[in-house]
């Protein structure tokens, strides 16, 4: 389908696939070794998948349990669709994911995906006092505020390949944060985040402005406020 990031796919991103389904990394991933299993066919959500599709999608899974053992070593798995936007679907276009889980990646891991709301029945030896869960990239001195407030923060490194993908989460972040509160501040997050990326391309903050004078002298800025309507051929 036009338009859809799934359906335009490139092989070359592909871990594994079959005849039905394919399966990829997630740009966006809740740990390291996050996949996504898709059909190769658009269909909106899993109740629109065939039973082969939904066959092809199960061998890739088993696939891509091989490959992630192999990589990443984890220490457990949670699998799950989201169905419809209420359901945190955000992309229509049937996923499935794979989510490695290792010890220690969240303080009490007991519920797993019983952890999307609070249960209506509390489940056995459900604590009341539940640690909030970030695991996303923050500046360096936060660790260090929250100490100071008198609660506990558990924080782990980045390796180098996490870091780029993580600041590209956090760019997106920022860019959301400022559309939705129309804060100006927010703009200083977005220019620290794109600092960062920039040092993970080796760009010094003064090549990095040279090329933005560049296009700036080439094709100009956005002062005039132009909307470009269309090219007629």
């Amino acid at each position: 389908m036009k338009g859809c990031i799934f359906c335009a796919k490139r092989d070359t991103e592909l871990i594994c696939e079959n005849e039905l389904a394919k399966a990829f990394y997630d740009k966006f991933p809740v740990n390291e070794g996050h996949v996504l299993v898709v059909p190769k066919r658009h269909v909106s959500d899993f109740f629109e998948a065939t039973p082969e599709e939904i066959s092809a999608m199960n061998e890739l899974v088993f696939q891509v349990k091989f490959i992630l053992g192999a990589r990443y070593n984890p220490d457990g798995y949670n699998i799950g669709i989201n169905v419809g936007a209420a359901a945190g679907q955000t992309i229509f276009h049937l996923h499935l994911h794979i989510i490695p889980r290792y010890k220690g990646d969240v303080p009490d891991p007991r519920g797993g995906i019983r952890r999307i709301k609070k249960s209506m029945v509390p489940y056995p030896e459900e604590g009341e006092s539940q640690a909030k869960v970030y695991n996303k990239l923050v500046r360096d001195k936060i660790p260090e505020i929250i100490k100071a407030s008198g609660k506990i923060a558990r924080v782990r490194i980045a390796d180098d390949a996490e870091y780029q993908t993580l600041l590209y989460q956090k760019l997106s972040e920022e860019v959301n944060e400022l559309l939705e509160n129309n804060d100006p501040e927010e703009l200083a997050d977005i220019i620290e985040v794109i600092l960062s990326l920039s040092k993970t391309y080796r760009i010094s903050l003064t090549e990095l402005l040279e090329m933005a004078e560049k296009k700036r002298v080439e094709r100009g800025g956005f002062e005039r406020k132009i909307i470009l309507l269309d090219v007629q051929c």
